[in-house]
This record gives C-alpha cells, sequence and structure tokens, in this order.
C-alpha cells in the first residue's frame, strides 16, 4: 500500500485511514460551529455529532494520543483557519483549528496534539483558547 492510498475520502464528511483503520472526520470542531471548544464543551459536540448519526454512524469519539498523533506527517500540507502550513493530510478540509484534543488525560488537564508543529501539549480541560476536536471512529 502506498502512501497515497493511505487516506480515502468516503464523500459524507468522512475519511478512512487505511493505515490505522481509523475513520474521521474530515472538518473539525472549529470549522463545524465556528467556535473555539474547551474539552467539555467538545464533549458535547461529539454528543451532537452522534445524535446526527455523521456517515451513519453514532460511535464518534475524541482520539487518544497514538491515533490524534498519526495525522501528524511532516511530508502533507494543509492549512489552518490563518492560512497557515499544519503537517495534516491536504484530504482534511483545511480551514481546521490546526489541533485536536484526546481523551488523555491527567489531573484536570487533558493532552492536546498540534499539527502546525507536533508539539503534545497538556492544557486545563477548560481552556478553549484556539483549541478543537476532531472526532474519530473505530472501522
Amino acid at each position: 500500500m502506498t502512501e497515497n492510498t493511505r487516506f480515502i475520502d468516503n464523500g459524507n464528511g468522512t475519511i478512512t485511514d487505511t493505515q490505522t483503520q481509523l475513520m474521521w472526520k474530515k472538518t473539525d470542531s472549529f470549522q463545524d460551529t465556528k467556535k473555539w471548544k474547551n474539552w467539555f464543551t467538545g464533549h458535547e459536540y461529539m454528543q451532537i455529532v452522534n445524535l446526527e448519526r455523521l456517515g451513519g454512524f453514532e460511535d464518534w469519539r475524541f482520539p487518544n494520543e497514538d491515533e490524534a498523533y498519526s495525522l501528524f506527517e511532516l511530508d502533507k500540507t494543509n492549512q489552518d483557519k490563518y492560512g497557515d502550513d499544519i503537517y495534516l493530510d491536504p484530504l482534511f478540509e483545511p480551514g481546521s483549528a490546526g489541533n485536536t484534543w484526546t481523551e488523555d488525560i491527567k489531573e484536570s488537564s487533558s493532552l492536546v496534539i498540534q499539527y502546525e508543529d507536533g508539539l503534545k501539549v497538556w492544557p486545563s480541560q477548560y481552556a478553549n483558547l484556539n483549541m478543537a476536536v476532531r472526532l474519530v471512529r473505530n472501522l
């Protein structure tokens, strides 16, 4: 399998990752709502996506560290909401927040993966400064 066939646009707002056997939402919470999300409001967003059954599924969730980091690819370029380069496959909709909350928790912080530089940061779950979530589900 070549890198060019790793991601498949399913034509319904979802992208299948053939390498990890995951399905990703093509847009993130910022693109959908035009609002930043803290970890808790990100969960409310996730509940709405599940109620709406995106792609016919209601098991969308936050990614874990490995899943979220697997999207960071230095040889792929996309643009965030500011028009700056991020290292995310161009099959994903441009204009995203450029990061994602994860389910990984330490006390009152949660891990965020940044696609502009690959950094892993642990902001408070209540922080909503330029934060979003990209939802995922298992195939």
